[in-house]
């Protein structure tokens, strides 16, 4: 297990504090360093790469103990970029070059530099990959790589990009290898293009959404396509450690915005399979992220790394700081809950950032796990515990695996773009998606989330709820169609499929749902506020969203419509309960994605039976399996003291049951019951058959 710290951004700290520093890093429970190696730094004039103070960091560290992440920030680029390589500037959407300037947080070198579909700033970026990893990858205490900070290759851009002349021509090879020929890029279409140069990216949302559309996700491909490759360059030097990149969010939570497309900075379950993992930031108490949301966000990583590793690469460590503002605390119970959540989805990387706080541009007072804002010592005692925990019960955590979870949610690139088409970004489709996701995190039921084009997880599936997906591909319909015949339960919402991948617009009657007998009559308002359901003889209010969509032959006030098909179901609603969910939470719609859930034949082999949760606090519990035991995180809000937990025949069988922070021993009783209370940071780690 990797735990540790972000601390060098070049170039600070300043080296007065380094040695201390590490000292205390290692004293603190924390086992790695991770150290920011920017391109624009290493090589600030042409052709000289200078990497002294990083030489002096690699070796401190190992005096130290202490493992190295080396993160390769190649989107810093040199300051000399334009003059040495002249024309090779990213270009807008109206046709104007961007100017590159130094990036908000970081002291030297440009942003967003030159584009790397110019084939001379590739080729100086992988010098660049090349010359670092052939000189640590030999250190003996390197951990691994983090090849791409973020994703991030368009900072600064302040406007949607890149329309230069080499993206343009990538654009058109794609566009060729997808379609074969330009009569095959026509007839998909419904075009009537005389030549390949007529064919240009959309560069708008609200115009037609054809060329949109299309160009979104080139855009998401280029990203993939240039993590690959930059995987590649490291990976032929140094094929003994991990090399992974990170994402500020996980992709289903990358929408867009005015000036960046939707899902912009590449598809993380793309990522994951050409790179040795995946990760994300998470900064919790900056961006109001509870435990809810974070459980979601890691559930999406993980459900894209699949069987492949794991990093949490930024996770706030001190009280964030943006120019005159401030934030609210980082609290030590906090941030272990965040620490050990991470480690219950199945992490095997966890790096906080930072270690000092921040001294430079609008981050400075800010960030630092050792920062200057009252709770760096109880912070870092905290943490000790953590570290401690996890070094003497190494072999346990190491070997752990979250559990496989029945219920799956569909994640579909292709509605993102085509939100993105319509309104400038894909809220609705990310609000959808994540309504659902919160909701079965407070009910603890485990989910994961399938990408549209890489579904082999469907066959663990019982259920798949589709929350706003209203553009689906014949394959998707096809796979979808053997999820149900299979005997899978299938949860629709309002127009599911109703657009093409073209983003042409599907008349009722010619959509998906129609193979089971189920044809919507069109959009109708909302006509009150609270949306009375009924399901297996049980009653749900409910709230809606946007508009309904009645079926055909349904009776007046029917919302809920199922049918079964060969050996499973589809059920429908005929609106949009996940958005509305997010706007504002019901106990009503969470009970419902329970009892849908086990009509389908979920059962878990542990279970929350109390307390239920109310609108502020929910018991969270995180599930799996280490080699011959079985591991059970148990998160508890403030206030409950105490939690019965439902388990499977075979984990009450299973032996002893250690609660690892406190080493008591609970025993369940004759009726399969477990009864908990908090350890440390009002968690109980649980070990059976310990």
């Amino acid at each position: 297990m990797n735990l540790g710290v972000q601390y060098y951004r070049a170039p600070f700290p300043d080296p007065k504090h380094w040695e201390e520093d590490f000292r205390r890093i290692r004293s603190s429970g924390l086992n790695t360093v991770q150290l920011w190696i920017s391109w624009g730094w290493v090589e600030a004039s042409p052709d000289r790469f200078v990497y002294d103070d990083y030489d002096r960091l690699v070796d401190l560290a190992g005096k130290y103990r202490l493992g190295v992440v080396l993160s390769t920030i190649a989107e810093i680029q040199p300051n000399w970029i334009h003059r040495v390589i002249p024309n090779c500037e990213l270009v807008d959407n109206c046709g104007n070059k961007i100017h590159s300037v130094a990036r908000h947080e970081h002291h030297f070198g440009l942003t967003p530099g030159g584009c790397t579909d110019h084939p001379e700033v590739w080729k100086r970026m992988v010098r660049f990959l090349e010359t670092t990893g052939r000189r640590y990858a030999g250190a003996g205490h390197l951990r691994g790589w983090d090849v791409w900070n973020e994703l991030r290759w368009n900072v600064h851009a302040n406007a949607p990009v890149c329309y230069c002349p080499h993206t343009i021509a990538a654009f058109r090879d794609w566009l060729r290898g997808k379609f074969g020929s330009l009569e095959g890029l026509n007839e998909a279409w419904k075009r009537r293009y005389d030549s390949w140069e007529d064919v240009d990216p959309g560069r708008e949302h609200d115009l037609p959404y054809t060329e949109m559309i299309a160009f979104e996700e080139f855009i998401t491909h280029r990203a993939d396509e240039h993590g690959a490759r930059r995987y590649q360059v490291l990976k032929a030097i140094d094929p003994d450690h991990p090399v992974t990149a990170h994402a500020a969010n996980p992709c289903p939570l990358m929408g867009g915005a005015p000036t960046e497309f939707a899902i912009n900075r590449g598809n993380d379950w793309a990522l994951a399979e050409a790179l040795d993992g995946i990760g994300c930031s998470s900064f919790p108490q900056w961006g109001k992220i509870d435990d809810a949301d974070f459980g979601m966000r890691i559930d999406m990583v993980r459900s894209a790394a699949r069987d492949k590793t794991i990093w949490l690469s930024e996770l706030q460590g001190g009280r964030a700081s943006i120019a005159n503002e401030i934030f609210d605390n980082v609290e030590p119970e906090s941030q272990q809950r965040w620490l050990w959540n991470g480690v219950g989805s199945g992490a095997g990387t966890i790096l906080f950032w930072c270690w000092r706080d921040e001294v430079f541009g609008r981050e400075s007072a800010g960030f630092g796990l050792n920062g200057a804002d009252g709770l760096a010592e109880k912070r870092l005692a905290a943490m000790r515990i953590s570290g401690e925990l996890l070094q003497e019960h190494a072999e346990l955590f190491d070997h752990y695996r979250p559990m496989t979870p029945e219920v799956g949610l569909y994640f579909s690139p292709r509605s993102y773009y085509l939100g993105w088409a319509q309104e400038g970004n894909a809220r609705r489709m990310s609000n959808g998606l994540t309504g659902y996701a919160r909701a079965l995190t407070r009910r603890s039921i485990p989910c994961r989330f399938i990408e549209s084009d890489r579904t082999e997880a469907l066959a663990n599936c019982r259920i798949l709820f589709l929350p706003r997906v209203p553009v689906l591909s014949p394959a998707e319909e096809e796979t979808l169609t053997r999820f149900v015949e299979q005997g899978g339960t299938l949860f629709c919402e309002s127009e599911t499929g109703a657009f093409t991948p073209e983003g042409f617009y599907r008349y009722p009657e010619e959509r998906f749902l129609t193979r089971f007998g189920m044809t919507e009559i069109g959009r109708r308002p909302l006509q009150d506020e609270i949306l009375v359901c009924r399901f297996r003889g049980r009653e749900y209010r409910l709230r809606g969203s946007q508009w309904l969509t009645p079926m055909e032959g349904a009776a007046p006030g029917e919302l809920l419509t199922e049918q079964s098909f060969g050996a499973g179901k589809v059920i429908c609603f005929c609106g949009y309960l996940g958005n509305a969910y997010r706007a504002n939470p019901d106990s009503d719609f969470e009970t419902l994605l329970e009892d849908l859930t086990a009509d389908a034949g979920v059962r878990p082999e542990i279970a929350v039976e109390a307390p239920r949760p109310d609108p502020k606090r929910f018991l969270y519990l995180k599930f799996g399996r280490s080699k011959e035991h079985d591991l059970a995180f148990v998160f508890f809000p403030a206030g409950w003291e105490r939690a019965e937990l439902r388990l499977s025949e075979r984990l009450a069988r299973s032996g002893r049951i250690v609660e690892l922070f406190s080493g008591r021993e609970i025993t369940p009783g004759a009726d399969g019951m477990l009864t908990v209370t908090p350890g440390k940071f009002r968690i109980a780690l649980l070990a059976f058959g310990a």
